[in-house]
């Protein structure tokens, strides 16, 4: 199963994918629309985002960052580098021009998961989003790489998971739907990032069972 993203299908999922996964972000947040919703963004959005962010550029002066931090099934399994499950998500595969196109990938979900979630609840689902796809793609179908695209991915599709654990209306069931559609193509055209969205809704699911954020009235219903 493929964890580059490279085919040109999967690139067209995932922009509709984190379209999707904002609309739903900001239907929550009871923000006005998407300026006062991105901007400023949460500072704990922008430490995600700088802690990911500070380490990646640097691989590019230091290739050698790569080869500490990236994930490799048969070093975590045999030689006991388990800390590269989780590493792997502070650096990017691909030289320059996927580095920058993962870090612009996390900066939606991160600002949109911490305006849903809140900081705390955010950071965990990115961790254990990045913790359940660093253990697939190490013991389940193994492929060795790096990068933080899974776990911004499962971090934007937690909000999906939610709406559909709060009973959803209509439009937000549809896209939420639309968003548990999007993983299980992604997953018949062997993309394995369709685990990192279906296992973002199951954690999304089960934090807004067992927690769930605040949701914001918008000030417009507020004033009716």
């Amino acid at each position: 199963m493929s964890t580059s993203g490279d085919d040109p299908r999967s690139v067209v999922l995932y922009v509709l994918f984190v379209m999707l996964a904002t609309l739903l972000a900001l239907r929550w947040s009871g923000a006005r629309d998407f300026r006062t919703f991105l901007w400023p963004p949460p500072l704990a959005a922008t430490v995600l985002w700088l802690v990911v962010a500070v380490p990646s550029l640097l691989q590019l002066a230091v290739p050698a960052l790569n080869e500490i931090f990236r994930r490799n099934p048969v070093q975590i399994r045999d030689d006991g580098e388990w800390w590269r499950v989780v590493t792997s998500a502070f650096v990017q595969d691909g030289g320059v021009a996927a580095t920058f196109a993962n870090l612009m990938l996390l900066a939606l979900p991160a600002v949109a998961g911490v305006r849903v979630w809140g900081p705390g609840r955010a950071i965990a689902l990115f961790a254990a989003g990045q913790l359940l796809w660093g253990l697939f793609t190490s013991f389940v179908s193994p492929s060795a790489g790096a990068g933080c695209s899974a776990a911004a991915f499962a971090l934007a599709a937690a909000t999906a998971g939610l709406w559909l654990a709060v009973g959803a209306r209509r439009i937000e069931l549809a896209m939420s739907l639309a968003i548990l559609s999007m993983g299980a193509l992604l997953l018949l055209i062997d993309d394995a990032h369709g685990v990192a969205v279906l296992c973002g809704m199951l954690l999304g699911a089960v934090l807004g069972t067992v927690m769930p954020p605040t949701r914001q009235v918008p000030a417009a219903a507020v004033g009716a």
